[in-house]
């Protein structure tokens, strides 16, 4: 009997000890933030006793009814490592201590470094094993989950490629200034408004307008699946009545005449895409994952000629990510090939690149054959019920998935790209961004988190109306004006951006220029991290002359290029027509009190003043540069940094 209780009670003791678990965030390889007060927490059984060990600390805990345990390690001295961190008869191997940043945002913080213009020389030459990411597996939940998918991984040849871009190069600036491990924690979602990224409570007492859209939405998700229905069913029905339905068919024979379109597009009639991508070895093609972006259109995706999944319309519609499955490839060369029908007229470019396995597939290898065309617009087409309502996106949803999960984990600072979901909202931003910073600071429990986020770039075509006020320049006033929190920065960006891309493809200069500012206001490097700033405008005569801050060195004139960029992936540019000519600097305008704006005649430097004028604004009182969508300023300081924005 008593050796039966023995049994029992170690068998008692195993499951205990069985039961602690650590969240996904505490993966072999991970980096621990080098601060005085570093959480390490997770679940276990209740009541259990948790004892953590790490490089010579020892910390414990007893799990609460719920099982939850927390201790907290002091590492503001700390060697980097690495080390074993220790959780009872848990281990976590390769554990390095140095600086922990949380990068978020929607997608161009989400753009990865395979999609950038640089891609293949960051693969080359990786900034190495002291460089760590975790990338979330993002979620959007209506509860606060404390689970999350993900593990840390190297900036090396193998994993470099699907680290965040702006993350990457804001990393590798840090450890080169530092020479200390970094962590970079990447939580992004591309779409996602900010409202999403906090709570509910923060909303209520930033913005109780967007709570208000939120129920909107609610209501709408609530008849749109019907609308999505009947809009499929109608636009079969229409086809048939004009002649535009789809028809039985083969893939393309011998003699079909294909053609290289970069990117191809998708016009109205029936369109197929086509390429090879290798599968390098039997355990690879056992079960191979092929991921695209959203199309609003239908299609079929045929695998060495076999017809392997269908997209119907419906799901188009509903604006969703294609996901499917490929089994049991066979090591080698296969071709895929995509088959899209659109009765409709109007079509789209093919412009997201499609994933296979790790592998993604670049637009130049595409060929495309035009199957049927259907040209001209036809009366009376079905009304598109639009964009689904983004439920997924609503109060706090990817908070409570993405975020929630990785609380109360070791930070030392935040970097945020995001915005272009908001532009259409610019009043509301500046107090959401405040709310963002309020409610993480809270959440990691950390007062004077830093916390900088990139002001966004220049896009959309350049304009020669001085007096316009568009959206994304307002926006990015609205972002400026959340500057007034303390322990905030900003990179301006109007220099880096793409008319007609929303995801520029330098994520150089972004992540270079947040890195100077964590540089020079958390690491005190002394180092420059900003652009020329207005501090004062005064009147003499006929003219403006404008003073500034952040000089480093003194006010520079760029040359203004002859050309700005349209796409860049795809080498297309368009010719630079100035507004201001005749003059040192571009991208000023002025007014008098009756409020019409011009372009400035003159615009020169004098020392570390700006001075403007105009023959049309003999009396000037007010004065802007780079007030616009799409600036072509050229005001910088000898640093590189450029001037910031402004309507004066």
């Amino acid at each position: 009997m008593k050796t039966l209780m023995v049994f029992a009670a170690a068998a008692l003791a195993f499951s205990l000890s069985a039961a602690v678990k650590l969240p996904g965030i505490f993966s072999d390889h991970a980096v621990l933030a080098r601060r005085a007060r570093v959480p390490v927490f997770g679940k276990a059984a209740p009541g259990e006793k948790v004892t953590v060990e790490f490089n010579g600390q020892k910390r414990s805990a007893v799990a609460g009814k719920e099982g939850k345990w927390r201790v907290e390690l002091n590492l503001a001295n700390s060697p980097e490592g690495p080390f074993e961190l220790k959780v009872n008869d848990l281990v976590i191997k390769d554990v390095v201590v140095g600086e922990v940043w949380l990068c978020s945002g929607q997608s161009n913080m989400a753009f990865r470094i395979s999609r950038c213009e640089n891609a293949a020389a960051v693969k080359a030459d990786p900034a190495g094993k002291r460089l760590r990411a975790f990338n979330v597996s993002v979620r959007s939940c209506a509860l606060p989950q404390e689970e999350i998918g993900g593990k840390w991984v190297y900036a090396d040849a193998e994993n470099v490629l699907n680290f965040s871009g702006v993350a990457y190069f804001f990393g590798k600036k840090l450890l080169s200034e530092l020479n200390r491990p970094i962590g970079l924690i990447n939580s992004s979602w591309g779409g996602s408004p900010i409202e999403t990224w906090m709570t509910v409570d923060a909303l209520k007492n930033s913005v109780p307008e967007t709570l208000k859209r939120d129920s909107r939405v609610s209501e709408n998700l609530k008849r749109y699946p019907a609308a999505v229905k009947k809009y499929a069913s109608d636009v079969e029905a229409w086809a048939k009545s004009v002649n535009r339905q789809d028809t039985p068919h083969k893939v393309p024979g011998a003699g079909t005449a294909w053609k290289k379109v970069t990117p191809p597009r998708i016009p109205g009639g029936v369109t197929w895409l086509r390429r090879t991508f290798e599968v390098a070895s039997l355990q690879e093609g056992k079960s191979v994952a092929v991921n695209m972006a959203r199309l609003r259109h239908s299609f079929t995706l045929w695998v060495d000629g076999k017809k392997a999944a269908e997209w119907p319309l419906e799901k188009a519609i509903r604006n969703l990510f294609p996901r499917f499955t490929l089994k049991d490839l066979a090591p080698g060369k296969h071709e895929i090939m995509l088959r899209f029908y659109n009765p409709l007229s109007s079509g789209s470019y093919f412009s997201q690149p499609v994933s296979i396995g790790k592998k993604n597939l670049d637009h130049a290898e595409w060929e495309c054959f035009q199957e049927k065309r259907f040209r001209g617009k036809v009366a009376n087409s079905p009304k598109d019920p639009g964009k689904p309502p983004r439920e997924f996106f609503n109060g706090q949803r990817v908070y409570n998935g993405s975020i929630a999960p990785i609380i109360p984990y070791g930070i030392n600072g935040v970097i945020w790209y995001q915005g272009e979901s908001n532009t259409r909202y610019h009043s509301e931003y500046a107090a959401l961004q405040r709310a963002l910073v309020k409610d993480w600071r809270r959440a990691f429990e950390i007062n004077d988190l830093p916390f900088y986020w990139c002001n966004l770039p220049n896009m959309m075509a350049k304009s020669k109306d001085p007096a316009a006020e568009p959206a994304w320049t307002l926006f990015r006033a609205a972002q400026s004006a959340a500057l007034d929190v303390p322990f905030t920065g900003e990179a301006i960006l109007i220099d880096a951006g793409e008319a007609n891309d929303i995801h520029p493809v330098d994520k150089t200069v972004p992540g270079e220029r947040l890195a100077a500012i964590a540089l020079a206001n958390v690491y005190d490097k002394k180092v420059p991290f900003a652009g020329p700033e207005v501090t004062k405008v005064v009147r003499q005569g006929n003219a403006l002359r404008i003073s500034f801050k952040n000089l480093h060195g003194g006010l520079v004139a760029k040359e203004v290029p002859a050309f700005h960029n349209v796409v860049r992936r795809l080498k297309k540019s368009a010719p630079l027509v100035r507004n201001s000519p005749g003059t040192q600097l571009e991208g000023f305008a002025l007014c008098g009190k009756d409020g019409k704006w011009f372009w400035a005649e003159k615009a020169v430097i004098e020392k570390d003043t700006v001075v403007i004028s105009s023959s049309k604004v003999p009396e000037p009182c007010r004065v802007r540069y780079a007030w616009q969508n799409n600036p072509s300023g050229n005001l910088y300081n000898k640093a590189g940094f450029p001037a910031a924005p402004f309507s004066k």
